[in-house]
């Protein structure tokens, strides 16, 4: 397992007394889109706090690059979060400011460039995800498609080894959903990123996955290759997938 870029081993979670993740173990190999799915509570969004280093477990041992999170001091940590990028479920753009503005956000905070060299990474991330046009735009003037477009521009703007997404197509149309997936899949390509993915849509995990790990009641029930995933005999896998 030395070549992956995530190894979580044993991660028991929750909050107060409550167990909400139970012995989960996975990793993450590069270039791979992981997505983690589930049904609403089992864990989904608790997991992906982890791997970001927002919360702490119970118990458990989780490798980002290389080097153990949990027992990160803050400058180490900062380090790591600055090697991967989050695309949050709601965008979480700043409305006062233009798009652009929002993407050189890490560009003026994580490096010295000068101003110059910045509007021209802006403008490149964006031309990476269709929107040139819509850098002067505020996130309130556009379409949902076209905010989650934005604030994926802003999660690459460092270009990160890793994309952490959660729930990207959530609010989207069938059609606008199915763009987004497929412009993941290109700046995956492009850029050389491996994807971790939280969702609950079928028609995305079957368009995007690589590989499965499906939390049930706070357990890994599945965890291995789509394919496999499709004709697993497993209950809950089965029932999510034929549903």
């Amino acid at each position: 397992m030395s070549e992956s870029l995530i190894q979580v081993q044993n991660l028991v979670s929750g909050y107060d007394d409550q167990i909400v993740l139970n012995d989960i173990s996975f990793e993450v190999i590069p270039g791979e889109i992981l997505v983690i799915l589930g049904t609403s509570g089992c864990g989904k969004t608790t997991l992906l706090k982890h791997l970001i280093g927002l919360i702490q477990p119970f118990s458990g041992q989780i490798k980002l690059l290389g080097q153990d999170l949990i027992n990160s001091n803050e400058k180490e940590l900062l380090n790591l979060m600055r090697q991967v990028g989050v695309l949050f479920q709601n965008g979480a753009l700043l409305n006062s400011i233009t798009v652009a503005e929002n993407i050189a956000i890490p560009l003026e905070q994580h490096t010295n460039l000068n101003d110059r060299l910045i509007e021209d990474l802006v403008h490149l991330k964006l031309s990476l995800v269709g929107l040139s046009h819509a850098a002067n735009s505020l996130p309130s003037e556009l379409s949902g498609g076209m905010r989650k477009r934005a604030a994926l521009a802003r999660a690459i703007a460092l270009d990160p080894k890793i994309l952490f997404a959660d729930e990207p197509g959530a609010g989207l149309d069938p059609v606008t959903a199915s763009s987004l997936d497929r412009l993941l899949l290109n700046l995956r390509e492009l850029l050389g990123m491996t994807l971790v993915v939280v969702t609950h849509e079928l028609g995305s995990i079957k368009r995007i996955a690589d590989r499965i790990l499906f939390l049930h009641q706070g357990k890994a029930v599945f965890y291995g290759k789509l394919s496999d995933a499709l004709k697993s005999d497993i209950e809950p896998v089965q029932r999510f997938f034929n549903a």
